[in-house]
């Protein structure tokens, strides 16, 4: 998942008999489902759905849960109190439930003597809804299912009721359509639940002539915006993509990919992998404008594309220790799980040319340089910001390079630039990361299933490539504090991080973050176009005059506060100084903050005399390659 996501857990067992003895992908060729799931999505325009199931049974206490840790947000996120309006029978007969008091994404049942199915009926929500023209179905949030059955042999036929005239693609296959009712084939519960739908009134499927079979199923709010969604050759730098797995990997997971992509300004940026239906939501017609594509294509269209090897093929045994989501679950190796996958993200998309390599250095010189100012290093290693994952997405940003973020995403990456380099230094250029990736995360042809791994096994597996002390060399940049910058990988690459005036690329979320000047190089700070403060980096000359977040900016050396305010005074500082005016709370208070360094953004330089590993490892490959 890009920088976003959540699983959950289970009990009883009695059905067991009835599901079949079958695993991963195959557990979809076994009969009799032990549960029918219909979806009304009828009034998604209204953020209300209606779920029927019925289930068969046994005689005694049933325990029926409801997802709550979602694979591929790595934590709690099932929004259980969008769950409303349970309804439980036996035939006729309303059977009363109980919710259960220690896990409350659990409600009980009794289930009454010579009765063999029941029937559960409830409303969804406000979710799954993206705008009043589309919608993308997440099972997960639509099944109360029987904990006492293990995810991968609960067999369920799932149908979905759409609003009349709308279309649907998935990776699901369909058996049957009836007026607004399509039908799907039996599979089992973690098939679905990594098997989502978009669905919408304005609707196209676009077959890729990629050298694998790969499809676009694309949305939007307008009959234009799918009409023109090629105007740009987005189709193209897709095919490019899927050539660019297939060079890398060497193996698919899947029979066809269906990468499904919203389009909507009421959700902008979104994400969630799946093995063989990738999810990714943009703005209003962002597939016909080149900007967007260029934004969007590595953090969001490759990375989430990616993660089909690295997080769902091959995913951390910690990670898929449960035999339902209900949790918890631990997600200490999401240095790998995302950490690894946001470099794969970097390299795709700049191989399948969605940006070019000046791009990409600029992103990694501004990556580099928030970690080189962030003084949480000194005490919190990165595994911790990996352990601690779905705690860190706090909507406020205040004080997080004290906290840390999410720093197992993009340190992750740094760390595989530098491993990928060792590799290519160690073996006169004849391997490289790719090499490992095949090895690892590619390794034959399969349906979707999930293979666990180990921390040991990737050691392993890296040894395997290039024999090397793998073990102290993760050790010292995940699990020990190393407050050094990580810029060791980019350095060996043949790059340098540098300070000019010049400003950086547009970030991927530019548009969702409130900030709209970034002054965190230079006096060390985020400020929104109101003035109010987002954040303040400490040790920098804004904190050592006393400013701090959430304060508002009222003026700028006498001058009404604005952004092109605050960046002049930055850049030609009087006598060093610059006097801001705030409001802090109920008081406005002045603050003199001793600065002459100018205007600075983060850049990279190239290293004299050294070898350009990093072109080398943007530039596109072939399959002739390996």
């Amino acid at each position: 998942m890009i920088k976003i996501s959540f699983p959950r857990f289970f009990l009883l067992a009695m059905i067991v008999a009835m599901a079949g003895v079958v695993t991963g992908a195959r557990a979809q060729n076994a009969p009799a489902p032990v549960m029918t799931l219909v979806v009304d999505e009828t009034q998604a325009p209204r953020r209300i759905a209606s779920v029927h199931e019925e289930i068969r049974v046994q005689p005694g206490n049933l325990a029926l849960a409801y997802p709550l840790w979602i694979p591929g947000e790595h934590g709690p996120t099932g929004p259980i109190e969008e769950l409303a309006a349970v309804r439980i029978r036996s035939g006729n007969t309303p059977l009363p439930w109980k919710r259960d008091p220690e896990e409350i994404a659990t409600i009980h049942v009794e289930i009454p003597p010579n009765t063999d199915r029941i029937t559960v009926d409830f409303d969804t929500l406000l979710e799954n809804t993206i705008s009043d023209h589309q919608l993308l179905l997440a099972w997960n949030t639509v099944v109360l299912y029987p904990r006492a059955i293990d995810k991968r042999q609960l067999m369920i036929e799932p149908s979905v009721l759409l609003p009349v005239n709308w279309q649907q693609g998935s990776s699901l296959v369909v058996t049957g359509r009836a007026g607004n009712r399509v039908n799907f084939a039996p599979l089992s519960l973690e098939r679905l639940i990594d098997s989502p739908v978009l669905a919408g009134e304005f609707f196209r499927a676009a077959p890729l002539a990629s050298s694998w079979p790969a499809e676009l199923d694309i949305t939007g709010d307008s009959q234009a915006a799918v009409d023109k969604a090629d105007d740009a050759h987005a189709f193209n730098l897709f095919e490019k993509l899927v050539d660019q797995d297939r060079a890398m990997f060497g193996f698919r997971h899947w029979k066809t990919l269906h990468i499904l992509i919203s389009q909507s300004e009421a959700r902008p940026f979104d994400g969630l992998e799946h093995e063989d239906s990738p999810y990714d939501a943009v703005g209003d017609a962002a597939l016909s404008k080149k900007e967007q594509l260029e934004k969007f294509g590595w953090v969001l269209y490759a990375h989430e594309q990616s993660h089909s090897w690295d997080g769902k093929y091959r995913r951390p045994g910690e990670l898929y220790s449960k035999a339902d989501y209900q949790g918890p679950e631990r997600s200490s190796l999401l240095w790998v799980y995302e950490g690894l996958n946001e470099y794969i993200g970097m390299l795709l998309g700049t191989r399948a040319g969605f940006n070019d390599a000046a791009y990409m250095r600029d992103y990694l010189g501004r990556i580099a340089a928030d970690f080189a100012i962030e003084p949480g290093r000194a005490t919190t290693p990165l595994v911790d910001t990996a352990t601690e994952n779905w705690v860190l997405r706090s909507p406020d940003a205040a004080w997080s390079s004290l906290r840390r973020g999410q720093d197992y995403y993009d340190e992750g990456a740094l760390m595989w630039l530098r491993a990928d380099v060792q590799i290519r230094e160690q073996t006169q250029g004849r391997l490289s990361l790719d090499d490992f990736l095949r090895s690892f995360f590619g390794q034959r042809d399969t349906e979707p299933i999930v293979v666990p791994y180990t921390r040991e096994d990737v050691e392993a597996a890296l040894s395997a490539i290039c024999p090397f002390d793998w073990h102290a060399f993760i050790e010292t940049h995940v699990y020990q504090v190393n407050s050094k910058p990580p810029t060791d990988g980019l350095e060996a690459a043949g790059w340098r991080l540098i300070y000019n005036s010049t400003p950086n690329k547009e970030r991927f979320d530019s548009e969702l973050l409130p900030i709209t000047y970034d002054g965190a190089y230079s006096i060390g700070i985020f400020v929104k176009k109101d003035g109010t403060i987002v954040d303040v980096i400490p040790g920098t000359p804004a904190y050592d005059a006393g400013i701090g977040p959430h304060m508002t900016l009222i003026a700028v050396d006498g001058r009404v506060y604005s952004d092109d305010a605050l960046n002049e005074s930055i850049a030609h500082p009087r006598n060093g100084k610059i006097s801001l005016i705030v409001r802090n709370f109920d008081s406005v208070e002045t603050r003199e903050i001793q600065y002459a360094g100018g205007v600075r953004y983060p850049h990279l330089e190239r290293i004299p005399g050294t070898h350009d590993y990093l072109s080398e490892i943007l530039e596109p490959r072939g399959n002739k390659d390996h």
